[in-house]
């Protein structure tokens, strides 16, 4: 049985290194199979040598052994009459059974059965070395250039894989930003709608310093969502891209200006409904003409939304979309890229939700400033009472509720000063009098931002020529001062968010040369 092992595996071996010579030079040589399989293939095949051994030991039967016996040892078929049955033997079977038994201990079986085991291990390490030279020394071939187009393949799987990466960890940030942004707006208007709620005549001073804090994290929101990125990402252009002509342009920036997508959605859904056609659709000509028409259209989506957003993540989202797209064009990557692309393309537009919610949310905080500073001056009259608010009340409602108290503050103070609306006092105008021993309320403060430059408390005039320069410097110093003096204005909020850029742009104008 060993012996038949052996002579089974030895000619399993050997044929297992010609088929892994025959793989080898149908890689290496003609470039018909991927060699970066070698290994596996060569491990693969000694273990299909075992199997193929084991598969074939059987136990020898008694006959066959007796007569190699008596081949062996020269007993003239003693052996094999021994273990033949009755009706072969007849009446001598007991005697030659008994010869046979007698004859047993003479025999030597590493004289009937010699372990000659060199002749096949030699006949493996020949092959084994062949295995190893072809390995070693056989160059790599491409007649047919299937090895750059398989090169060519692993690359692009390669790309697949790290913008799938970066794909899935941008979705899953951008949804964790989107939740936070959301959730602080939320508790940010909810803490403003309360302090309204909370608000006392009587006790102006608390709700002013509530006030002033509520201004302070709103203004901060409110810089962070308006930053000059988020500015510039929709500001006009004169390029014109593809089909997309300008009127289209305008109206998808004008749209999401309002944070309205519904035309860039459309474009979005209609590219990925195409995508998705193709990706269900066999290899074939029309197939690839639609998959170079369908690049074309992405292309141009692309540079219209360079140039109506000019935001880099949407860009890079579009750009991995093409990329990907292109992938396609592969028969071994056309399913697996055409997902990717789909995927981009859906990342795509939760960028652009997200620029569209950053768009509301400005407005949302720039209209809840407005109302905190009439909020403000309302409490600084005494005038500001949370009684006046109902439950349910939105931004909106607010600041038509302040709107109205402050005209009519305005009309109460047009009143006492020049009569029913029509500038008549009540008073005679004469001189009241004065008691300086009563305590008042009256606090000396300084005010957070100098809003001039100063004030000229001397003038020296001459008739002298003065230096060179002189005036020019001091017409320098006092433009600089204007304009420090409106950015500390700006930052103390004391002027409504929704002004500061026109403002900012006014005093940049001044020139500082005259």
């Amino acid at each position: 049985m060993l012996a038949s092992f052996g002579r089974w595996l030895r000619w399993g071996l050997l044929g297992a290194a010609v088929l892994f010579i025959a793989y080898l030079a149908s890689a290496r040589l003609l470039g018909l199979m991927p060699d970066r399989f070698a290994n596996p293939v060569l491990a693969g095949l000694g273990a299909a040598a075992l199997v193929f051994a084991l598969l074939f030991i059987r136990r020898p039967a008694e006959q066959r052994v007796a007569r190699f016996v008596d081949a062996q040892a020269g007993t003239k078929d003693l052996f094999l009459s021994a273990v033949l049955n009755a009706d072969g033997a007849g009446a001598f079977l007991p005697v030659v059974q008994s010869a046979a038994e007698q004859r047993a201990p003479e025999i030597h079986l590493a004289k009937v059965m010699p372990f000659r085991w060199r002749p096949g291990m030699l006949q493996i390490l020949i092959a084994c070395a062949l295995v190893a030279a072809a390995l070693r020394w056989v160059p790599q071939l491409d007649p047919f250039r299937k090895v750059e187009q398989r090169q060519k393949t692993t690359q692009q799987q390669q790309k697949l894989q790290e913008t799938r990466k970066l794909t899935a960890l941008r979705a899953e940030a951008l949804t964790e930003e989107a939740q936070k942004q959301a959730e602080k707006m939320q508790q940010a208007l909810a803490r403003l709608d309360k302090t309204f709620k909370d608000a006392k005549p009587k006790e102006k001073d608390e709700t002013l310093k509530q006030l002033g804090d509520e201004q302070r994290e709103l203004g901060e929101m409110w810089r962070k969502t308006n930053n000059d990125q988020l500015k510039q990402a929709l500001d006009k252009s004169a390029q014109s891209f593809g089909q997309m002509n300008a009127k289209e342009r305008n109206e998808f920036r004008e749209q999401l200006k309002k944070g309205d997508l519904s035309g860039i959605q459309k474009e979005l859904g209609e590219l990925r409904k195409e995508l998705s056609k193709l990706a269900a659709m066999p290899d074939s000509a029309e197939k690839r003409a639609q998959q170079e028409q369908l690049a074309h259209k992405l292309s141009q989506f692309a540079e219209a939304m360079k140039d109506i957003v000019k935001n880099q993540n949407v860009d890079e989202a579009l750009s991995r979309a093409m990329a990907q797209l292109d992938a396609a064009k592969l028969s071994e990557l056309a399913q697996e890229a055409s997902e990717d692309a789909m995927k981009s393309l859906d990342l795509s537009k939760q960028e652009l939700e997200q620029l569209a919610q950053a768009m509301k949310d400005g407005k949302s905080l720039e209209e809840a400033l407005k109302s905190l500073q009439m909020a403000k001056q309302l409490a600084a009259a005494g005038k500001l009472s949370g009684a006046d608010g109902k439950d349910g009340m939105s931004a909106e409602d607010y600041a038509k509720l302040f709107a109205e108290k402050m005209a009519e503050l305005t009309l109460q103070e047009g009143d006492g000063q020049g009569g029913p609306g029509k500038g008549g006092g009540t008073g005679d105008g004469s001189k009241r009098p004065e008691d300086d021993s009563v305590k008042t309320g009256f606090k000396s403060e300084k005010s957070p931002a100098m809003l001039t430059d100063g004030k000229m408390l001397l003038e020296w005039k001459t008739k002298e020529v003065g230096e060179t320069g002189e005036r020019a410097a001091q017409f320098r110093e006092a433009v600089r001062g204007v304009k420090q003096g409106v950015s500390e204005a700006l930052q103390a909020e004391q002027v409504p968010p929704g002004y500061h850029e026109a403002i900012k742009k006014y005093f940049d104008t001044l020139p500082e040369k005259k």
